[in-house]
């Protein structure tokens, strides 16, 4: 299975999600704001991490499983935020106190299969 672009899309989506969200509530208490500063870095960020791990992180193949774990955590909280939105009774059940976690099971979830079955991942 060829999970390169799997991995690197992942990757540039968590790295987004991370840097946008921790740099916009850093800056919350000095600009108003705050988006408009953490969303353009976010989007650099993640480009950044995507284009690294197409071209330099995936040739590494002890780099493959922690990279497909990153990637599987992104994915989770879209997938989380996606169910918040489209539907409406979750909306009480899913907040960031249960994506967050849920993705993090994601992750590990996702980093241990591409560990265990290394031989398979190209």
């Amino acid at each position: 299975m060829n999970a390169r672009p799997v991995a690197a899309l992942g990757v540039a989506l968590t790295t987004f999600l991370a840097v946008a969200a921790l740099l916009t509530e850093l800056l919350a208490a000095r600009i108003a704001f705050s988006a408009l500063v953490g969303l353009p870095i976010g989007i650099v960020a993640g480009v950044a991490a995507g284009i690294a791990t197409w071209t330099r992180l995936w040739r590494a193949p002890r780099a493959r499983p922690p990279l497909l774990g990153t990637a599987a955590f992104g994915y989770a909280l879209l997938a989380a935020a996606a169910v918040s939105y489209a539907v409406p009774p979750a909306r009480a059940v899913v907040s960031v106190g249960t994506a967050v976690p849920f993705a993090t099971v994601c992750a590990v979830a996702a980093f241990l299969l591409a560990r265990r079955y290394a031989d398979r991942i190209a």
